[in-house]
């Protein structure tokens, strides 16, 4: 009805469980925690409840939808007492035959189905919604069934999601056997503020939104109203929806909120169903004691037009380098850094530079910053002096640089510790850093990594922060890396790269800068040190399998100027070639597919088209010389090898085409676009024949 006016692909606030739609909010968080700990570690019992709306049901499904093929799932919400025998509703849920049977032999009959599946490699879930419904004795019952085990291995293990009302069932005396076998348990709270807004925000963008819809005080009049329920905030914002689409107003403000509420309570027949008794006031973040925000002391200011304008804090303005008036004077800025980093780096002689972290805890700072320097020949002076005063920074190189280690001294980094060792490959390096800056910081709630031939924008950090701490969803967060003027920047080593530099979310980070959050940083145990490269890939993949997302802002993040690598651009295809069979190798199943469709291809053009043309030539020239003695063999191969030529010149063509015939840049690309494939193809060899495989 709305969709296409606001911009969206679809209903973004459906009161119908839907994963796709989750909020992971810091209760949503680690009541999935606690449901897949229950899972992975063969807990017997898990107990899950929260208040009426709260995303119970919604998380049930997010977990089904990740539950691997080892695992036989059955989920039942509608057991009552009097409405059938208990075993009866389980084997139903399992897809057993049930009717006719006995007690006794219903069962035996559900003994024999879980060492049935045990002896398949396969683990028995029971999930049970509104499980508050259920019975003292068809809990007791449930027990028992958790009783049947093969050895020292548990054949079933039971998930009870419900109300608060179960918490106070658990707790009667009668079941205490039950209660102490409880493994993995968790109570869902509503929202506070805001996540409240963080919760609209997640919502409309994955709907495709890519505007403000909702004013500041919009949603503040909204999370007074639902007492931060999810369920009740999707019924009032989507009203708030068909209330602005028939007005034709793009801004949904806080008095359209008011209309929605006032006819709720005057004509709806339940106004907005919400228990007042069981939803207590919504309380701050940092009052509630819960996701305290890196902006909670930031102060909004409210103007005559209904839009918060934010003052910024003493914090920010400690942590973001002084604004400049104009963006090009930024970019100018940073640019001479690395020219005169580099400069001085060429002369033998370094700066004495002012230390940016000196070891004191800047609690004021709540990012710290890791700078990594994969060869000896990138200085890291430029990317230490653009992370800003007063934050901690360390400096870890890749394979040992001695060199390289001396001029991050001079500019002011802490070096990891180690770094005289060799740091190899580069996660163990990432790794290391990160807990050098823990152990000099460990107050700290994001890490920014960036690439030691990298320039930090001056107002990233701060903007990276702001967005974090609105979205609590997101783990990664990265933004518009540029080239200085005079270089270019390669492209991303795999194919399924993030296709547009437009905002949102992407699949995964390819470059190695990124900001990311701590808690879902050490979550995933970070960086896997076993990987030859693509490890910030590997990072964004496994965070993304445990329901983080990975976004890019349309903001820049840093400025680049290229290394100059020998080889040109044949070196340079020749590992992305690598790096996309690389990827294949270790994600290139579904659902990611990550560098298999520019594998198939280096294959297809580097190797299978080429030689196919060749053989075709020769087999020409053979079989004229046999049967057409007259025709000149060459002549035959030579038209063969020609037609094979102009399949290559053709794609160049349309290469230009696409890029734009009228611009100087698409020339330039289209030429390596296409015949590096060819080198992208040894580039794959490497890793399949070679010593690093």
């Amino acid at each position: 009805m709305y969709e296409q006016f606001f911009g969206l692909t679809e209903k973004p606030f459906s009161i119908q469980p839907d994963p796709a739609f989750l909020y992971w909010g810091r209760t949503h968080r680690l009541a999935y925690a606690m449901l897949e700990y229950g899972v992975l570690n063969h807990a017997g019992i898990s107990v899950i409840t929260g208040e009426v709306g709260c995303g119970k049901t919604t998380l049930v499904h997010r977990l089904l939808d990740q539950l691997s093929d080892t695992h036989t799932v059955a989920l039942l919400s509608n057991i009552q007492q009097g409405r059938g025998d208990l075993l009866s509703w389980v084997l139903m849920g399992f897809g057993e035959p049930f009717a006719g049977k006995t007690h006794v032999e219903l069962f035996s009959q559900l003994q024999s189905f879980f060492i049935s599946e045990y002896s398949k490699g396969r683990r028995v879930v029971l999930i049970i919604d509104e499980a508050q419904n259920l019975s003292t004795d068809m809990l007791e019952e449930l027990r028992m069934l958790s009783n049947i085990n093969a050895g020292k291995d548990q054949l079933l293990q039971l998930i009870l999601v419900g109300q608060p009302e179960l918490k106070e069932l658990l707790n009667k005396p009668e079941l205490l056997q039950l209660a102490q076998r409880v493994g993995s348990d968790f109570h869902l709270t509503p929202l506070n503020v805001e996540e409240v807004h963080a919760y609209i925000d997640t919502r409309l963008a994955i709907a495709g939104c890519r505007r403000r819809v909702f004013t500041d005080r919009a949603i503040d009049s909204i999370a007074e109203h639902s007492r931060g329920v999810p369920r009740v905030i999707n019924i009032i914002t989507d009203t708030a929806l068909v209330y602005a689409f028939s007005a034709e107003e793009l801004v949904v403000g806080v008095e359209t909120i008011r209309n929605v509420i006032r006819d709720k309570s005057e004509f709806g027949v339940f106004g907005l169903a919400s228990d007042e008794a069981a939803a207590p006031p919504l309380r701050s973040a940092s009052e509630a004691g819960i996701d305290a925000f890196a902006d909670n002391s930031k102060k909004n200011r409210r103007n005559d037009n209904d839009e918060a304008i934010a003052a910024p804090s003493e914090d920010a303005r400690v942590q973001s380098a002084p604004p400049l008036n104009k963006p090009h004077e930024t970019e100018k800025r940073v640019a001479d850094d690395v020219i005169v980093d580099v400069a001085t780096r060429a002369g033998g002689q370094l700066h004495e530079a002012t230390p940016r972290f000196t070891g004191v805890k800047e609690e004021s700072s709540i990012t710290g910053v890791v700078v990594v320097a994969s060869d000896n020949n990138a200085s890291p002076e430029a990317a230490i002096r653009s992370a800003g005063d007063g934050r901690a920074i360390v400096f870890v190189a890749v394979g040992g640089a001695p060199d390289t280690i001396a001029i991050a001294k001079s500019a002011g980094a802490v070096i990891a510790e180690g770094s005289e060792r060799s740091f190899s490959p580069a996660g163990r390096a990432r790794n290391a850093g990160y807990r050098q800056l823990k152990k000099i910081a460990p107050h700290l709630e994001y890490v920014q990594f960036v690439d030691a031939d990298t320039a930090l924008d001056p107002d990233w950090i701060a903007t990276a922060e702001k967005f974090m701490a609105r979205r609590p969803e997101v783990s990664i967060v990265t933004g518009a890396i540029k080239p200085l003027s005079g270089s270019n920047l390669t492209t991303a080593p795999m194919g399924a790269r993030d296709a547009a530099n437009s905002e949102g979310e992407i699949q995964c980070v390819y470059a190695g800068s990124a900001l990311m959050r701590v808690e879902s940083f050490e979550a995933a145990g970070g960086f896997r040190g076993d990987l030859l490269t693509a490890e910030t890939v590997d990072l964004c993949i496994r965070l993304r399998r445990r329901g983080a997302r990975i976004w890019r802002l349309d903001e820049a993040m840093a400025m680049c100027r290229p290394a100059v690598k020998p080889g040109g651009w044949w070196a340079q295809s020749r590992q992305r070639g690598f790096e996309n069979a690389y990827c294949a190798s270790l994600h290139g199943g579904p659902p990611e597919r990550l560098g298999m469709v520019d594998t198939v291809l280096a294959v297809l053009w580097g190797f299978l088209f080429p030689t196919a043309v060749v053989t075709a030539a020769l087999l020409g020239a053979l079989v004229a010389m046999k049967f057409s003695p007259a025709t000149p063999p060459i002549l035959i191969a030579g038209a063969i090898l020609a037609f094979g030529v102009g399949v290559f010149v053709f794609r160049i063509a349309a290469a230009v085409v696409i890029r734009g015939l009228f611009k100087l840049s698409s020339w330039k690309v289209a030429f390596p676009a296409v015949m590096g494939r060819f080198p992208e193809f040894l580039g794959a060899c490497k890793l399949w024949f070679g010593a690093k495989r």
